[in-house]
């Protein structure tokens, strides 16, 4: 099986922007929002040509792709909770 980099982007994306608007809410600040915005779009401008594949095992890739997305909705729990 061919896994990719490019689910770590996206787990990449989402945090930044996760963290980014959060602080900006807290903030209330809108340049810290456009900054996030800004970080995410410039970070997948990057990535995204140096996303390769590589072999590895089904489970390790699957494992892999659960860690973000666990990583995700922690961040997104913990935003909503410390903001309700």
């Amino acid at each position: 099986m061919l896994a990719s980099t490019s689910s770590g982007i996206g787990v990449f994306t989402g945090m930044t922007l996760i963290v980014g608007c959060t602080l900006a809410v807290v903030l209330a600040s809108w340049p810290v929002a456009a900054a996030a915005v800004l970080v995410a779009m410039v970070g997948n401008l990057a990535l995204w040509p140096r996303c390769e594949l590589f072999p590895t095992d089904r489970k390790t890739a699957r494992a892999a792709k659960r860690a973000g997305w666990a990583a995700e909705w922690a961040a997104w729990w913990l935003v909503l909770v410390g903001l309700g």
